[in-house]
């Protein structure tokens, strides 16, 4: 029986990560509910009406879109251009194939958590060589409190896709700064994932880096090529996500939006108190973020066990230490609150690489107390019964909140998230709620007839027009175009006074067509990015093929 179970691990190891990660969420999503914290102005809703929005998009034949138009009844949503929708075309297929939107949403995370844990267990076998340590790490790391808060109580789609993505960066700075600098395409690979997954991550990460450079500047300085690899894979993420910072980039220059005008919360707003961190990590609460008993728990070792590991080891021990009073009150947040460093909101989402790091610790075992079977065995089941309590406790003490699956499907266009980002500066809400979804002559005289939309499509016939102005019921953001109509008709500007609806001037007679156009630069920079995704690959495939011969 060893002998089979030694000879067949990997494949059962696979079946157990299935397993876990489809009874790890049982309790909040499996059982006829689903434990949902989907207030209107929660970023959960937006999540979920972002899945809606490509499902509905594909289904109408536009693969890429760039505006969300199942956003606002219509009016249309930019969230595409900032929040990518690269990882949420699985979704969308299960939606196509029949499936309802908690059917899929419930499937999407299911299948996060198997590559979660797959990922996770094979980034660290990578580094260590060391199959026990590995399904330690991928346990403690798939199930931790923060991680499964992030997706159960959240809903951050965008975060919880970093969490997937988090061990490849782990790997690739481990390599560049602590073993093998020459695959360097590690980071690359993990930055790029984790751009496309969330926009604010990358924030967070490249202080992590930083910190990683100041704690190796004497290796780095006998070995400059490391810092050379750095570079190389910085500039490779960059090439690789240019389809998606530069239509934001360009999107921010011409458009002024609440994001960058009124900020809902600054960044010291939402640090948390050390008592208020302890209590709650205490409790495994998955209603308010921790970091959960296991990892507080390593945070109060480390400065035990810390001397006895090895460099890695050692500074990301120190690191996440350092990352973990940064979520908290002590870090001078007040600062930055005028700073870049504004944008991440919450200090507390540090605990991400808190996470990570102290996951990293307990699995390399500095002091050998895992170093038996049965050790490693009563590990890993606490770590599973841990999560299951936790979330027994989320949806018993929340009851209200554990809701249908009908109640769940049942969406809000107008949950755009509480920040309400990507609303033009001047925007309200609550107008465009009760906005008729029809066109509004503002100015001058005009007979309009035959209007017609479609997604982000809008046509109609308009006659005996004097210099009229007229708003139509998109938000006029940037590359709405009116070139293809007939007739005097100006460009698509968007009218701030009215809420940054699409605003047109028409004189004479004609047939007015807007709709969205791809501009030159969404074009151009995702084609470069998709080239060097190519390249990156076909180069990579070279790569492995010159090393196995000489092996």
């Amino acid at each position: 029986m060893k002998k089979i179970l030694l000879k067949y691990k990997f494949p059962l190891i696979l079946i157990l990560f299935l397993v876990v990660s489809i009874l790890s969420i049982y309790l909040t999503g499996l059982d006829g509910h689903i434990w949902s914290f989907l207030e209107m102005g929660n970023d959960g809703r937006f999540h979920v009406m972002r899945m809606q929005g490509l499902y509905e998009a594909i289904k109408a034949g536009n693969f890429f879109p760039v505006v969300n138009m199942s956003f606002l009844g219509g009016f249309g949503y930019i969230s595409n251009v900032f929040y990518s929708n690269l990882w949420l075309y699985p979704v969308a297929f299960l939606r196509l194939l029949g499936m309802t939107t908690v059917q899929a949403f419930i499937s999407f995370y299911i299948l996060i958590n198997f590559v979660t844990f797959v990922i996770s267990f094979s980034c660290f076998y990578k580094a260590s060589k060391k199959f026990d340590k590995s399904l330690i790490f991928s346990f403690v790391y798939t199930l931790s409190i923060y991680r499964i808060f992030d997706m159960v109580r959240r809903f951050d789609i965008g975060e919880v896709l970093t969490l997937t993505f988090l061990p490849i960066v782990i790997l690739g700075v481990y390599e560049i700064f602590y073993a093998d600098n020459s695959k360097w395409w590690y980071l690359t690979i993990g930055m790029t994932a984790v751009i496309y997954s969330h926009a604010l991550s990358p924030i967070l990460i490249a202080i992590f880096i930083f910190l990683v450079v100041v704690f190796r500047i004497k290796t780095l300085i006998k070995e400059p090529k490391r810092i050379l690899t750095l570079i190389y894979s910085g500039l490779s993420s960059l090439l690789l996500s240019l389809g998606y910072f530069l239509p934001m980039y360009e999107q921010l220059k011409h458009t002024q939006f609440k994001l960058t005008n009124a900020p809902l919360i600054y960044v010291s707003q939402g640090s948390m108190k050390i008592p208020e961190l302890i209590k709650l990590s205490l409790r495994n609460d998955l209603f308010k973020q921790n970091i959960g008993l296991l990892m507080l728990l390593v945070a109060v070792i480390i400065p035990i066990i810390v001397w006895k590991a090895t460099p890695v080891v050692r500074d990301f021990a120190i690191i996440g230490e350092i990352l973990l009073l940064m979520t908290t009150d002590i870090f001078p947040w007040k600062l930055f609150i005028h700073t870049p460093l504004n944008m991440i909101q919450f200090p507390w989402r540090f605990n991400m690489l808190v996470t990570i790091l102290f996951a990293v610790v307990l699995a390399s075992d500095p002091k050998g107390w895992l170093n038996r079977f049965w050790k490693k065995g009563v590990m890993i089941s606490l770590t599973i019964v841990m999560i299951f309590l936790a979330e027994f406790s989320l949806i018993t003490n929340h009851p209200a909140q554990d809701d249908s699956y009908a109640a769940f499907n049942n969406l809000d266009v107008y949950s755009i998230g509480a920040g309400q980002e990507y609303l033009p500066k001047n925007a309200i809400l609550t107008q465009l709620r009760n906005t008729k979804h029809v066109p509004e002559v503002k100015s001058g005289a005009v007979k309009i007839k035959n209007f017609q939309q479609h997604g982000s499509s809008i046509k109609l016939d308009f006659s005996a027009a004097r210099s009229s102005k007229i708003d139509l019921p998109i938000i006029g953001y940037y590359g709405y175009s009116s070139d293809s109509s007939t007739g005097n008709v100006s460009a698509v500007k968007m009218d701030q006074t009215n809420n940054g609806l699409a605003q047109v001037k028409v004189n004479g007679n004609g047939i007015l067509r807007v709709d969205y156009q791809k501009t030159p630069i969404q074009k151009i920079s995702k084609l470069i990015s998709l080239m060097s995704f190519l390249i990156m690959i076909i180069w990579l495939f070279r790569r492995n093929r010159v090393s196995s011969k000489l092996k």
